[in-house]
Parts: C-alpha cells; sequence; structure tokens
C-alpha cells in the first residue's frame, strides 16, 4: 500500500475520489448556510482582525465560501487565513 504522505499525486487522486463519493462537500456547505451565521456573530465584534486556521483545506472550496461568509459580516476587519495542508498541489491550488 502506498503511502499519502509519501506521493503527492496519489494523495490527490485519493482526495478526489473521497470527494466523488462521499457528501462532506455538501454537508459543507449546508452547515456554512445554516449554522455558521450564528458561529460568526460571536467571533469579530469589536476586533480589528480575525483570524481563521485551515486544517486539510484542499484546494481552498470551501474555505473561500466560510470566507466570503467572515468577510460580509465584518466587512473592512482583517482576515488573516492559515492552512494546514500536505498536498504541495493543493496548496498551490488554494493560493490560485
Amino acid at each position: 500500500m502506498r503511502s499519502l504522505l509519501s506521493d503527492h499525486g496519489h494523495y490527490v487522486e485519493s482526495f478526489r475520489l473521497f470527494l466523488e463519493n462521499s457528501t462532506e462537500h455538501q454537508c459543507m456547505l449546508e452547515f456554512i448556510e445554516k449554522k455558521l451565521p450564528g458561529i460568526i456573530s460571536s467571533i469579530g465584534n469589536g476586533r480589528s482582525t480575525i483570524n481563521i486556521l485551515s486544517v486539510g483545506g484542499g484546494a481552498g472550496e470551501i474555505d473561500l465560501q466560510i470566507l466570503k461568509k467572515v468577510q460580509a459580516k465584518y466587512p473592512g476587519v482583517i482576515i488573516y487565513n492559515d492552512v494546514i495542508e500536505p498536498s504541495v498541489e493543493q496548496i498551490i491550488n488554494y493560493k490560485g
């Protein structure tokens, strides 16, 4: 069995197959629409910056949706977004 940590191409392909065969993104989008607004309301009041940590952010599709919601709630507030992602290819896509 190949290690996903040492073979980035295999990691990306495995993640793609996971997304195709799961409802993970649909569940996350439902969470973003239904639950996240209440959470966001409690994090930024009176702050000049908001720090967001993404763990396993992939190429950033879901993170982008979250960041848009935070930015809409707190326009003008600086948002720092740090990402932990083991795939170099995914990080490149994230930054793109």
